[in-house]
């Protein structure tokens, strides 16, 4: 938790800084009756774009049960394959912090992505975002299939933010809370579980990313 605060504010730090200095952009120079002078060119138009962002993340639907918020940061490349489309491969760490439920507290559900995408720009500012890959959980998490799709908006030369729907499948974790864990019933007749079950199934997240993009 410490170490992601850590994280977390040294992105915010960058993110701030970069967007109070607006003068480290892409520039252009030009000549013009033996005079030259420079013009600030958008970073959006570049063949390769670098971005990191933060991510805070609200669990919906079935995994709202067992976590409320989550919080990660990112670092994205995109190449511009055209002018109004982009490339985009995507890395990063965010954990959902879990929850209590009936007397029991979850243990945070932590993942890594790794992700590819497709951009297509609407415009020179807003633009739809496809993703899809894997989620490298720990904890006994797993590896599962993450998908999903967003819209965004530059926000200025360096700036950009995103709203996007994320979805995985998540493998059954086995809980070892409760009188000695859980035991999934067989089948027999009559039969009961035994202690608290694990959790698992398709889970979803409503996210907005901030990026500063260089």
């Amino acid at each position: 938790m410490k170490k992601l605060i850590f994280v977390a504010a040294v992105i915010v730090f960058y993110i701030s800084a970069n967007a109070q200095d607006t003068s480290v952009v892409s520039n252009e120079t030009y000549m013009s009756n033996n005079d030259t002078y420079t013009s600030k060119r958008d970073v959006s138009d570049k063949k390769f774009i670098t971005s990191i962002g933060i991510e805070p993340s609200m669990p919906i639907g079935h995994f709202n049960d067992y976590s409320g918020f989550g919080f990660g940061g990112y670092l994205q490349g995109e190449i511009k394959a055209a002018k109004s489309v982009g490339i985009t491969v995507n890395a990063g760490y965010i954990d959902y912090f879990g929850k209590t439920v009936s007397g029991v507290k979850y243990d945070d559900f932590k993942y890594w992505p790794v992700l590819g995408g497709l951009k297509l720009y609407m415009s020179k500012n807003s633009y739809v975002h496809a993703q899809s890959g894997a989620g490298f959980g720990t904890n006994g998490l797993g590896t599962s299939f993450w998908y999903g799709a967003g819209v965004g908006f530059n926000l200025g030369r360096m700036m950009d933010a995103e709203l996007k729907y994320t979805g995985w499948k998540q493998n059954e974790v086995i809980t070892n809370n409760g009188n000695g864990g859980y035991t999934p019933p067989t089948g027999t007749p009559g039969e009961t579980p035994v202690g608290i079950p694990g959790y698992g199934g398709h889970y979803s997240t409503i996210d907005l990313t901030l990026a500063v993009k260089f």
